[in-house]
């Protein structure tokens, strides 16, 4: 499916409308319409991804998904926002990318609209502004985040660990990290995850870090000066698959070879990415995180019907990510490549005997 840039607002029902298959659709409660402010690109295969997976979520459970792309460009989410807002939606989604969930949360409180923080969190000035989910206000029902520190770590220790197997030896492991802009909490946290691990190893070596605005072009130039000017770097660590493969393009551009003197490793299960994972020139992909939308649906349909979060395991909560390898990544493009999400039952997402089962595999089982 192409989705146009110039696309202002989605009606998730009526796009995937010719795709239904025989998945049980929801048919409890009244039709609720909820508000989705998309911070990525058009042309971001993870936030297409991540739109693909709402909109399918949002047919099962008759939802109204009014959405749209606002291009990485923070004016545009504000203005999104308040059009959204406009539309007087039952629920409000908000991510917090370019520190927009404060001035976008004043402006749903203003409009009487509950809202779902997800994907990315507050900062600490946000929190102090802002407060904990219904600490102040009631309309601040919660948030589902990915365990971005975690996804880091898991990276940083895998990206060590292939270094030293094809090196044959331990020792001292020079590395480079491509992590995201420092205006989007996301990225911080998947950085401080790779700290911690390197703090812990000792040998493992940061010899830069540079902060990337989550493009692939912008990688390659970045990676092209950083191993001209480093070229002992034997690991490089990317906060998103668009940046590893940015990596990539600059390793193999000044003669390096991926997966054999160089190893690389990024996060968000793009199937480009996951190609190169499967080819032997990328250790892995960390991911499943582009499901959060779709969950923050569910969360939202069960709110909707009196069965609240908060009570089936709190009001703020994390999804732990999974790594895809070379082994791995076969299965899961057989079942899932080509946006073949029709083919899941998202009512798997709700809550079921007091509790969410926040973890990919329960939902990328068909």
């Amino acid at each position: 499916m192409t989705i146009h840039p110039s696309r202002r607002l989605l009606l998730a029902a009526a796009v995937l409308s010719g795709l239904a298959l025989p998945v049980r659709a929801h048919h409890g409660g009244r039709h609720l319409r909820v508000g989705f402010v998309n911070p990525g690109r058009a042309s971001d295969r993870f936030w297409q991804m991540s739109d693909l997976a709402m909109q399918e979520a949002a047919k099962q459970f008759q939802i109204t998904l009014l959405t749209g792309y606002a291009e990485r460009d923070r004016q545009r989410m504000l203005s999104l926002g308040h059009e959204i807002l406009a539309q007087q939606p039952d629920y409000m989604i908000i991510v917090n990318e370019h520190r927009t969930a404060a001035p976008l949360m004043a402006a749903a409180q203003a409009a009487g609209v509950p809202v779902l923080l997800a994907f990315s969190g507050l900062t600490a000035d946000d929190v102090a502004l802002l407060g904990r989910p219904r600490e102040r206000s009631p309309l601040f029902l919660g948030s589902l985040l990915a365990d971005n520190a975690r996804a880091g770590a898991a990276m940083a220790e895998a990206l060590v660990a292939d270094c030293r197997r094809r090196a044959g030896r331990t020792g001292p492991v020079p590395l480079l990290a491509l992590g995201g802009i420092a205006a989007t909490p996301a990225a911080q946290e998947r950085l401080d995850g790779l700290h911690r691990v390197l703090a812990a190893d000792g040998d493992a070596r940061l010899l830069d870090q540079v902060a990337v605005n989550w493009s692939r072009e912008e990688a390659r130039d970045r990676t092209l000066s950083l191993l001209r000017r480093q070229p002992q770097t034997q690991g490089i660590w990317c906060a998103n698959d668009d940046m590893a493969l940015g990596a990539m393009d600059a390793a193999i551009t000044i003669g390096r070879t991926p997966g054999q003197d160089l190893s690389i490793i990024g996060l968000n299960w793009q199937e480009d990415a996951l190609r190169e994972v499967a080819a032997g020139r990328m250790v892995l992909s960390m991911g499943g995180h582009f499901l959060l939308g779709a969950w923050a649906l569910a969360w939202l349909r069960d709110h909707a019907e009196g069965l609240d979060f908060a009570n089936a395991g709190g009001t703020e909560q994390y999804l732990a990510l999974a790594p895809l390898t070379r082994d791995q990544v076969g299965p899961y493009l057989a079942r899932f490549g080509k946006d073949g999400w029709t083919r899941i039952d998202f009512n798997r997402l709700r809550q079921h005997q007091g509790r969410y089962d926040l973890h990919v595999g329960s939902v990328l089982t068909v």
